[in-house]
């Protein structure tokens, strides 16, 4: 069904726009619920202990499957979820706390530069 010439994009250059759209909002929908979860884990330390211990083991096997589409997704979650069992022990926990707070900026900024690119490219094919 998607080969008949009414479901086929126009412009082949623009096949893989769907995919794009997805990473940004992959991005900047990860990063906002990481920085809301270190926020609320820095006052309350039992919910970060939880969704960090859930979050490296779903990271770890994730890993393990070793598919390459969610390799690099897979690890930031890995890393994340490292780094919120981390904030039990005393001054590790404003250093994990620090890197969390980096990794979330980091994850939005990028969704948002993946998005301006997205823009840039639909406005240059159209």
């Amino acid at each position: 069904m998607n080969n008949e010439p009414e479901y086929r994009d126009a412009n082949p250059e623009t096949e893989n726009l769907p995919k794009k759209g997805r990473v940004i909002i992959q991005c900047v929908a990860g990063g906002i619920a990481l920085l809301a979860l270190t926020i609320v884990s820095f006052k309350i330390i039992h919910i970060g202990l939880f969704v960090g211990g859930a979050a490296f083991l779903y990271g770890f096997m994730m890993m393990a499957r070793r598919n390459k589409f969610n390799f690099k997704i897979s690890l930031i979650i890995t890393i994340c979820g490292f780094f919120l069992l981390l904030i039990r022990f005393g001054y590790i926990r404003y250093v994990s706390y620090g890197v969390l707070l980096v990794i979330a900026l980091g994850l939005i900024i990028y969704g948002l530069i993946k998005a301006v690119s997205l823009a840039w490219d639909v406005g240059k094919f159209s």
